[in-house]
């Protein structure tokens, strides 16, 4: 028995050496493993803009709406039921042409009365005047006292007034049958009626219709105070002639079409708007063609000074971050790098950069918010003009013209 169990005991020591061999051989092997690595991200595809040196002209684009240079709201100046229209809402008038007729019957009926009171009044006058002329020569012969003469001078000439107060009653009277024509106070573009035939009509209250006159047209913008300071402090506290270029301004449809006659701001405001602080101002565009319909938003493009090998990037590449600003450039091994600058004037969806960018620099425009610092990028090159008008994209950071001078910071995204 004894010798059994310790063959069995033998038995175990021998194997006790295998299995510890067999680990450590395993542990081993994977020591002598090289770690698996993560694949590599694809490069971010971005859109980026070289930057070079030019000679530009800046320019403020200004959203303005436009308005009529005059327009009427039509109010009847008698009161009577509407019979007739006599034009199609919304087309061109002329002026004097008849617009409304109010029943006129009443008036008519009117004048005729005044025309019966002014007869009588001229009798009573041609009595009292031949009255005086019979007792002028009596009292010359004091056939007749002072007292009767005088008595008829004073009929007469309150005859007189009675003459003239008939005239003017039947003046007025001619009036009502006049005003029950309404005719066009001036040559424009008409709204559409807001009374219809049959329709009782108020002297001075009821609105008959909407008249604006669109040739020229005028259209009102604001700017900030700052920039209203700066310009002051351009003109040195001078006043522009009426002809300066200065004063001149180009329309921009909603479109992106160009107006093709300029125009000319004719008005600045007494104040600034304490609500928003703005001022107002208006520039006036020849429209012959009565395309500027009022209402209609477009922006006002007033030209600014040149600007001598300005650094121009699209204004939906900067970003803000906590007051500063900052650009995407592409480094020369195509990385993303982080980069402060200071901006310079803004004109359009243009941004000039006063510095931190010298020329041959790549901006990137396009997937700024995938651009992160040390990201490796995919380039595709593009220029200026593919991005002078509003991103469409989500991607890309707002323009400060369409977002009001909001940026995306360097952390967004």
């Amino acid at each position: 028995m004894g010798s059994a169990r310790d063959v069995a005991k033998s038995r175990e020591s021998a194997r006790f050496p295998l299995w510890l061999a067999s680990i450590c051989a395993v542990a081993l092997a994977g020591c002598g493993r090289q770690p698996a690595q993560a694949p590599q991200a694809p490069p971010v595809e971005v859109k980026a803009v070289t930057v070079a040196p030019s000679t530009t002209i800046a320019h403020s684009d200004k959203v303005g709406e436009v308005r009529g240079s005059r327009e009427v709201d039509l109010r009847a100046r008698v009161s009577g039921v509407l019979l007739e229209t006599h034009f199609v809402d919304g087309s061109l008038v002329k002026e004097g042409q008849p617009l409304f007729s109010i029943d006129p019957r009443e008036f008519r009926a009117q004048v005729a009365s005044a025309r019966a009171s002014l007869a009588s009044a001229e009798a009573n006058l041609y009595r009292a005047r031949q009255d005086v002329a019979r007792y002028e020569p009596l009292l010359a012969d004091e056939a007749i006292s002072r007292q009767v003469y005088d008595n008829a001078v004073a009929t007469a000439r309150q005859a007189q007034a009675e003459v003239e107060a008939s005239r003017a009653a039947l003046q007025e009277a001619d009036l009502g049958v006049e005003y029950a024509d309404v005719r066009a106070p001036l040559s424009g573009r008409i709204g559409a009626a807001q009374v219809f035939p049959g329709g009782l009509v108020t002297a001075g209250q009821t609105l008959l219709a909407t008249l604006s006159s669109d040739d020229p047209a005028w259209v009102y913008f604001t700017i900030s105070e700052s920039e209203l300071l700066e310009v002051e402090k351009d003109l040195g506290g001078r006043s522009l002639p009426a002809d300066d270029p200065r004063l001149v301004v180009r329309l921009i449809l909603s479109d992106g079409s160009e107006y093709p006659l300029p125009g000319r701001i004719n008005f600045g405001d007494r104040a600034l708007d304490p609500t928003t602080g703005t001022y107002r101002l208006r520039a006036e565009f020849p429209n012959p063609d009565h395309k500027l319909l009022p209402g209609l938003f477009a922006r006002v493009r007033a030209t600014g000074r040149e600007l001598q090998d300005a650094l121009i990037v699209p204004d939906r590449a900067v970003q803000e971050q906590l007051g500063k600003y900052f650009l995407t450039v592409v480094t020369q091994d195509e990385t993303a790098e982080l980069r402060p600058v200071t901006l310079g004037p803004r004109f359009g969806n243009r941004q000039v950069i006063a510095s931190g960018l010298t020329a041959g620099d790549r901006v990137v425009a396009e997937g700024i918010q995938k651009a992160r610092p040390g990201a490796k990028l995919k380039v595709v090159p593009a220029t200026l003009e593919d991005f002078d008008r509003p991103a469409a994209s989500s991607d890309a950071a707002p323009t400060a013209a369409a977002a009001g001078d909001t940026r995306t910071g360097p952390e967004a995204g």
